[in-house]
């Protein structure tokens, strides 16, 4: 049994995180790849799983550190810019 994984399938999976990464949904991903429902599932599915913390993989890394933000609210919260006038 060989390790080895089709060349399509490896780009398919690198395109397919790259727009996802970009902010394309899934649904739009998989029409833009043309791939099949069950295909975009795994690769989904795959995406979701290289989340780290159990967060969502689209959340930038500082929004998921809760003991971060619960500090910093402890101590006064987060700095609040007065908008500027037009």
């Amino acid at each position: 049994m060989t390790t080895a994984t089709h060349p399509s399938a490896t780009l398919a999976s690198a395109a397919y995180a790259a727009l996802r990464h970009g902010g394309a949904p899934p649904a739009i991903a998989r029409v833009q790849l043309g791939l099949g429902r069950s295909v975009a599932f795994k690769l989904e599915k795959m995406f979701q799983a290289r989340r780290s913390g159990g967060c969502d993989a689209m959340r930038p890394r500082f929004a998921r550190h809760d003991l971060h933000v619960k500090q910093v609210l402890k101590a006064g919260g987060f700095p609040v810019l007065p908008e500027r006038r037009r």
